[in-house]
């Protein structure tokens, strides 16, 4: 017993020399290892002025107002938990030039921010980039606020894809197959990635890819800052719908009839959903549900989770047009020369307008209106609620280009080779540029700090 009782004391002395051996109550609690700016503000204005970050090409732009002196703005500047910038927050800098912050973080890991502030201009959009392409394979940047050309580059084929800004770069697809990522603020090109045909498909970002379909019946998720193949996806038929990427997914037509959605990360199939005819129109993802128009006439309303039809409405041609969901309405235009506003949970028709010719333009909303291209070389403004014309603007051909609408003004482009923009409320004419060719790409802008801003996407351009 008294064995027993010793070989039972000297476990539990074990035991007790163990736990203390396993026990390190001084050891420190992990840290946030991150190396980021989470915010840079100019706060000795009101409203306070946010610069952009961009988490990607990890850059900064801010604008101040006229008359603001560059040479001694002080930021307020937050960085992940447990880092350190420099310089630092709180100390005046001369931003007549672009200045380096570099963020360390409790791992001693680094990451440089370039920071670039500019002075507002009071010319309405003045300094902004509106990006389009044209018939003949040139590039354009133009002034927002005067049209006035900032760069222009030639490609070696025609643009019918429309441009993406994101990154401080600006991307465009060509019909030759090339795809092109070039600096937004200069036109200088970053680079360039060569499909097996044409890229008709508007190329759209989401996170560090940029996702692009072309008439070789692929899919492309490439890196967007290296233009390196991530993953591709082979369908059975040209891809001229663009994608949209929504929660994790990216959804596009093809012309094989099919309707996609893939894993944006890795290209996997999550389902698929056929129609009736090739689809050219290209996606919309509002509120859990995905519309999309086809060459069968109609518009479908498919749940975005599952790829089933909750509704699908007929029209009396092709679809090609892209539709636009604003405030409960779906907005589509179509071949049978009508623009329609549907209920977009029900699919119930609100009103339609009758134009003179196809509308393969995509419609935008803002401000109480609805634009519209179409190829009786006319814009329309219409009220959104009721269908009756506000105002319309003639061209000398068709338009398909879509409109996009910013800070007051209306910015499309013409099959007679002007690029426009008139006041947004009355329609009085603003500025038009002469680009050498048709354009039936759809114009994109962004702002002095390098945001984008993209109009509806022409569909069916083949």
């Amino acid at each position: 017993m008294i064995r027993t009782l010793s070989t039972s004391l000297l476990r539990l002395a074990c035991l007790v020399l163990l736990v203390v051996a396993c026990t390190k109550p001084d050891d420190p609690m992990p840290t946030n290892a991150g190396n980021s700016i989470e915010s840079f503000v100019f706060t000795g204005f009101n409203p306070t002025i946010a610069g952009v970050v961009d988490s990607v090409a990890h850059t900064i732009h801010a604008t101040v107002p006229v008359g603001t002196d560059l040479t001694k703005l002080v930021p307020t500047i937050a960085v992940s938990l447990n880092a350190v910038v420099t310089p630092a927050s709180g100390v005046a800098q001369n931003f007549s030039n672009p200045i380096s912050y570099t963020v360390t973080g409790a791992d001693n890991k680094s990451q440089a921010y370039i920071v670039s502030v500019s002075v507002a201009s009071p010319v309405t959009n003045a300094g902004t980039f509106v990006y389009i392409g044209n018939g003949i394979g040139n590039f354009f940047a133009l002034d927002g606020g005067t049209g006035a050309v900032k760069w222009r580059v030639s490609t070696g084929s025609a643009i019918s894809a429309s441009a993406f800004v994101s990154a401080g770069m600006v991307f465009t697809g060509t019909e030759n197959g090339n795809l092109f990522a070039f600096d937004a603020r200069t036109g200088t090109q970053r680079w360039k990635y060569s499909a097996g045909k044409g890229i008709l498909s508007s190329p759209v970002v989401s996170g560090t890819l940029v996702f692009a379909g072309s008439e070789d019946q692929v899919l492309y998720a490439l890196d967007a800052m290296t233009g390196s193949l991530r993953w591709k996806f082979g369908t059975a038929g040209g891809i001229t719908s663009s994608p949209v990427v929504v929660d994790g997914s990216v959804y596009f037509g093809s012309q094989d009839r099919t309707l996609y959605a893939l894993e944006a990360a890795t290209g996997k199939q999550r389902w698929k959903f056929s129609a009736g005819d090739k689809i050219t129109s290209s996606p919309a993802v509002v509120g859990g549900l995905i519309y999309v128009g086809t060459d069968d006439y109609n518009l479908y309303a498919l749940d975005a989770s599952m790829g089933t039809i909750r509704w699908k409405f007929s029209t009396g041609g092709r679809v090609t047009s892209s539709p636009t969901v604003a405030d409960g309405v779906v907005y589509v235009g179509s071949d049978d020369y009508n623009l329609y506003a549907l209920d977009a949970i029900t699919g119930a028709g609100k009103w339609k307008f009758s134009t003179g010719g196809r509308v393969t333009s995509s419609p935008t909303v803002a401000n109480g209106l609805v634009y519209i291209g179409s190829e009786d070389n006319t814009l329309y403004a219409l009220n959104t609620n009721t269908g009756t014309q506000r105002w319309k603007y003639g061209t000398g051909a068709g338009i398909s280009s879509s409109p996009l609408v910013y800070n007051g003004l209306v910015y499309f482009g013409g099959q007679d080779s002007g690029f426009y923009c008139l006041n947004a409320t009355s329609g009085v004419f603003w500025w038009r540029v002469p680009l050498d060719a048709k354009i039936g790409a759809s114009p994109c802008l962004a702002n002095t700090n390098v945001v984008g801003f993209t109009a509806g996407i022409s569909g069916g351009q083949q």
